[in-house]
């Protein structure tokens, strides 16, 4: 095993890793693709952990799981105390109560178990889903996959290295072949996850392991001596193929959201590339400017700087509802900077040097470890339970129940991708006893805010309903959404799977009596857009033929207003006044495909639109509380108790429709 040597560029390719990150975060433009930095870390991250491991197991002809797990708290949690720690604080006094804190106190406690990557799958919609640029430790997600990483690779090769001698083979070989075979596996099944589940592909040890196998297969080759030596023209030759396909990388993968993927490879074998280039003295320029005193302060200081950086720009953007600002984004990751130094010389720096001094064990470290793990989890579990208490008092206890209004017939009856079929028709019916359904609710979840509505209604005109209802699937007979960046296409496919066979279902309903259909759909999304509207008038007025084909009567509900914030996060630390500035304006799109149904309306006699923007805007604006009522639960969605007031201003014509 060669000597172990401090490799400067090492810590300049950091910089670079941790900057492209940071840039991204903070939204500085020309940096979309900057999330691949992480991709960066994990190859350093294998190389130079696998090659520690190698060094130790040649010396002493083991591996101590002991001291190696105690090297891992010493590196990582001094600052990881102190990030989480002012992490909960920041979240005491910036964050609210409704729901806001207890999610930082259930991510602070996956983070210190190393699982928070997991617990990112389950509650978020991805790593580049909008919301998430507003969960303060999201960025936490990439230490838990190596420490998860970890947990296992340092066993592997102490198996390894018992099989070699088993067998009489050379360990290096063996342990360069398990590497092999782990990145061969890793990356094909990263590669059908990206496909099959993005969230769960950006997320997965098992899908990101290849990266850091990648590195730690590299310093099983460099540390035999395997990787040829060439001139100094050949490493720079390699060092700007490095820097080339890490800017092949940046055009390529830039507003990509599936990925690893495929793509994934390229800054993977950038960071290979720089870091052979490196070696020796016959490194070139691009290493040597690695090197240099600047790039070596930033990447010394780049762990902190990593945990710094996203809580901040995080909660600004949730104090701030979301609201865009670069000047302020990047003030904050500048700030960042700032504690990540003050961090490295007070906290890391002072930390090493008391346990070398004190002479404190690695089981003492792990010990203590564990203890801080354990202290840090008491305090996000009294973060959680003063929001709990703070959430059942007063004005909070209402948001916190208009977050919450959502139909009952919602659980059961509102669908999403994949579509597995239409549920039983027993449990989508408001009225259970009845042999048949008077009415149909159909549309997407703008329809299942109405289904209160109808339910009210059905009391005073004993009527039966049955609920049908798709996520982002307008009811629009031959129009495709055409969801793109971001969106699965998957759910386009799914829908027409939903179109179809509710197409299916309301012949047999018309056999059985139904009176009548009511359409309702986010109708102020794609569905109104310039290059979508023709298409959307063309797919309503095919289901509106339909429909009357089998002798329905028809209501299309009209547009409800859409806000660029959640006006319960909203009215929790703002004025209602304030908060109806948050309207999108959409006015132009609104009269446009209220154009379209009314024309359709006045064509036939057996269609109406109900339309209730004078009851929700009184004179033209658009308030978050009518009364005493929290009128919308996120966005745009209608709260039940607002959906149930409503139901006079619909009485004559829903009674019309029957």
């Amino acid at each position: 095993m060669q000597k172990p040597q401090y490799r400067p560029d090492i810590d300049g390719l950091r910089a670079i890793a941790v900057i492209l990150v940071v840039a991204y975060h903070a939204g500085v433009p020309g940096f979309g693709f900057g999330f691949i930095g992480v991709d960066v870390f994990f190859v350093i991250s294998g190389y130079l952990i696998t090659s520690l491991l190698l060094r130790e197991l040649e010396s002493s002809g083991s591996i101590s799981l002991l001291s190696f797990y105690g090297r891992r708290v010493r590196r990582l949690m001094p600052a990881m105390a102190v990030v989480i720690t002012s992490s909960l604080v920041l979240g005491y006094i910036f964050l609210t109560p409704i729901g806001q804190q207890q999610s930082l106190a259930e991510s602070a406690i996956a983070s210190i178990a190393f699982f928070a990557n997991y617990y990112f799958i389950a509650t978020t919609g991805g790593y580049f889903d909008g919301p998430t640029d507003q969960v303060p430790l999201l960025h936490m997600w990439s230490l838990s996959v190596e420490e998860q990483f970890y947990a296992l690779w340092p066993v592997l090769l102490i198996a390894s290295v018992a099989m070699a001698r088993r067998y009489e083979k050379r360990t290096w070989a063996v342990i360069a072949t398990l590497a092999a075979l782990g990145i061969g596996v890793s990356f094909f099944y990263g590669v059908w996850l990206t496909h099959a589940n993005p969230n769960a592909a950006y997320f997965s040890v098992l899908s990101r392991g290849w990266q850091l196998l990648a590195g730690s297969l590299l310093a099983c080759l460099v540390g035999h001596g395997l990787l040829p030596r060439t001139s100094k023209a050949a490493m720079s030759v390699l060092a700007a193929g490095g820097a080339a396909l890490l800017l092949g990388a940046a055009l390529v993968i830039e507003g990509s959201h599936a990925y690893p993927g495929w793509v994934g490879v390229l800054p993977v074998l950038s960071a290979l590339a720089l870091i052979v280039a490196g070696f020796g003295s016959s490194s070139g320029p691009v290493s040597r400017l690695l090197s240099t005193k600047p790039f070596v302060f930033v990447g010394k200081i780049s762990y902190p700087w990593y945990l710094w950086h996203w809580p901040l720009l995080a909660m600004a953007r949730t104090y701030h509802l979301g609201e865009a600002d670069l000047v302020r984004d990047v003030g904050l990751a500048s700030l960042s900077f700032g504690l990540a130094y003050l961090t490295y010389q007070l906290v890391e720096k002072p930390s090493v040097g008391f346990f070398a001094k004190r002479s404190v064990s690695h089981k003492q470290l792990v010990k203590l470890g564990g203890l801080t793990s354990i202290l840090l989890a008491f305090a996000a579990f009294g973060l959680m339970s003063h929001a709990n208490q703070q959430k059942s008092m007063g004005f909070y206890r209402q948001l916190e129940s208009a977050a919450e209004d959502v139909p009952d017939l919602r659980a059961k009856c509102h669908l999403s991708t994949p579509y597995k079929g239409l549920p039983d028709e027993s449990d989508c019916v408001n009225r259970p006893d009845r042999e048949s359904p008077d009415l149909l609710l159909w549309g997407d979840s703008h329809a299942d805010h109405y289904s209160p509505m109808l339910d009210e209604l059905s009391r005073d005109l004993q009527f039966t309903f049955l609920q049908r209802t798709f996520s982002t699937c307008p009811p629009l007979m031959g129009y495709s959404h055409g969801h793109t960046q971001g969106h699965p296409q998957e759910n386009d496919r799914n829908c027409e799977l939903f179109k179809d066979e509710m197409e299916r279902e309301l012949s047999r309903l018309a056999e059985r009596g139904l009176a009548g259909v009511v359409l309702s759909a986010s109708w102020l999304g794609r569905t109104s857009s310039e290059t979508h509207l023709s298409l959307a008038e063309e797919g309503l007025r095919n289901t509106v033929d339909t429909l009357l084909g089998y002798g329905l009567r028809v209501i299309v509900m009209a547009p409800t207003p859409v806000f660029s914030v959640p006006m319960t996060d909203c009215l929790a630390r703002r004025t209602v006044e304030s908060c109806s500035s948050f309207q999108r304006r959409l006015e132009k799109r609104r009269e446009a495909i209220l154009a379209v149904m009314h024309e359709i309306a006045e064509e036939e006699p057996s269609v109406r639109v109900v339309d209730f923007y004078e009851r929700l805007c009184p004179g033209g604006k658009c308030n978050s509380i009518l009364g005493d009522t929290v009128v919308y639960r996120d966005k745009h969605h209608l709260t039940t108790r607002a959906a149930r007031e409503l139901s006079p201003y619909a009485r004559d014509d829903i009674e019309w429709l029957l």
